[in-house]
């Protein structure tokens, strides 16, 4: 596949396991959580970002300028090494897409959904204790073991229909990773894979805690898909939603 943008990072999830520190109560998780991640203050702060990052995936290397704001706008530019430049977005209410000197249009269904989900993702504006009030579902899981290390697993079920297991370190209480069943590329391949998406390298910015890596594995196979090395992030202060519209 050539052309992956942000949004297939945005989404991933596990097994559970048990012992006696994995019977808390979801709302003590998810306050030490926010704690790690710099306090609920903090996180409220932050109204719209902007992350520029390298992605890499076989061959392809684009260069991504990622723009979110609450509560759902998002807008990415794709820069192949090739000179070809994709967009996509999420103007708040429909997706939309332009590929190269191609017109812009409005897309629909799961790709729509992916785009308006991506900015809505508990790794960057948001934290896993807004999303219910996102619409989703939020069931505490348990505990797993990733080597020698334990989580806390918290299932969400969201409003687009995507079931994700978010794994916490049980000692820093921060999100290392996540797992859910889906395909990587739908348009390209349809079959469903068990995909971990992992996030590493944390850095504070204005006092929330952000992943500066990013990488998706095939657990089937144990295949590394792809991965991502986010340059900076930055609080914008200045975009409205006109910013998001579709390009005429």
């Amino acid at each position: 596949m050539r052309k992956l943008l942000l949004a297939t990072f945005l989404l991933a999830a596990g097994t559970v396991g048990a012992d006696e520190q994995c019977d808390k109560p979801v709302e003590w998780i998810l306050d030490r959580y926010v704690e790690a991640r710099g306090g609920y203050d903090g996180l409220e702060a932050q109204n719209a970002l902007r992350i520029v990052s390298t992605n890499h995936e076989g061959k392809w290397n684009p260069k991504f300028d990622y723009r979110i704001m609450k509560p759902g706008y998002m807008w990415i530019e794709a820069a192949y090494d090739d000179g070809e430049i994709i967009y996509e977005g999420f103007d708040g209410e429909r997706g939309w897409e332009k590929w190269g000197e191609k017109p812009a249009s409005y897309v629909s269904g799961k790709a729509g959904q992916a785009l308006n989900q991506g900015a809505q993702s508990p790794v960057h504006l948001y934290g896993l204790h807004h999303m219910e009030g996102l619409g989703a579902k939020i069931v505490p899981q348990g505990c797993s073991e990733f080597g020698g290390q334990n989580f806390y697993v918290i299932n969400v079920s969201s409003k687009f229909g995507t079931d994700i297991d978010y794994y916490l370190n049980q000692e820093t209480f921060v999100l290392e990773r996540s797992r859910t069943v889906r395909p990587l590329h739908p348009t390209v391949d349809p079959t469903p894979i068990t995909i971990e998406e992992r996030w590493s390298d944390f850095r504070w910015v204005e006092g929330v805690l952000h992943p500066f890596a990013f990488s998706l594995i095939n657990v089937d196979n144990g295949e590394l898909l792809s991965s991502l090395e986010v340059h900076t992030i930055t609080r914008e202060t200045q975009l409205t939603s006109e910013f998001f519209r579709m390009p005429e």
